[in-house]
């Protein structure tokens, strides 16, 4: 029956007669008609033809929010494209495009890494993470690279070993033409929006690897898909629940992994 049977099950898991063991039993169904509506809602978003990171994100955040509405955050997003848009021209350079996307988002719309609780799922969920303004370094950056995708302006996630940033596509192939693009990456400079934005080059990535003693892998400098973007966000969502002893969640969680492939 699906989604349809959880106002009468909550009916009755709500009802004061209803015994402890049975309203245990109640959520544990409520529970699994609805990671299973997630589940259905993810395999379908696998196999549309875009993938859309925004509608991914959705998908993941009604895993704790289940009646949440995607037209809704859609609306929001819109709110912020548009602020970013009236600033920005064909003029400009990529350097002051991102200058103008850093003063909207983190200046303007006041968006910053949450230092409280870091580790709450809240952080990660891209709802929430737009009404507190508050997220990590995974949502501050799907925040960034969505309404700049949305501008047709291509900056896209770089998923590294516990760090997540942006990277500016060279779409028309600048550095290549003037042999700067020695490895073939095409990406004009990296950004990191915890820092609100700042822009760097593939030699800080190539320290960090070096500190951590991992191999300079050329997946590690150039965009990921939407796909591993979503596997990181659960795993993020995972972790925050480990923490807290969430572990049905957790186990909730590897399930919707599962639904993304390996």
């Amino acid at each position: 029956m699906g989604e349809t049977i959880i106002p009468d099950l909550e009916n009755h898991w709500s009802d004061y007669r209803t015994e402890d063991q049975h309203r245990e039993r109640l959520f544990e169904i409520i529970r699994h008609i609805r990671v299973n509506e997630i589940k259905g809602e993810l395999e379908k978003w696998r196999a549309s033809s875009n993938r859309d990171l925004l509608r991914g994100a959705t998908i993941i955040s009604k895993f704790q929010f289940p009646h949440l509405d995607h037209s809704t955050i859609e609306v929001e997003f819109e709110k912020i494209k548009q602020k970013v848009w009236l600033e920005i021209n064909d003029e400009h350079t990529a350097f002051e495009i991102v200058k103008i996307f850093n003063h909207v988002l983190f200046d303007i719309c006041g968006f910053q890494i949450g230092e409280s609780s870091f580790y709450s799922p809240q952080n990660s969920l891209i709802h929430s993470v737009l009404e507190s303004k508050k997220g990590n370094q995974l949502s501050l950056s799907m925040i960034y690279s969505i309404i700049a995708q949305k501008l047709k302006i291509p900056i896209y996630g770089i998923d590294l070993p516990n760090q997540f940033v942006l990277g500016f596509v060279d779409q028309f192939q600048t550095l290549k033409m003037l042999g700067l693009d020695e490895h073939e990456r095409n990406i004009l400079f990296y950004i990191n929006p915890v820092s609100k934005g700042r822009i760097f080059d593939q030699n800080e990535i190539e320290h960090y690897l070096k500190s951590l003693n991992l191999p300079l892998r050329n997946d590690y400098f150039v965009p990921c898909s939407n796909t591993e973007i979503l596997k990181r966000l659960i795993g993020d969502l995972s972790n925050a629940y480990n923490k807290v002893g969430e572990a049905q969640k957790v186990r909730e969680l590897q399930e919707l992994n599962h639904v993304l492939g390996a």
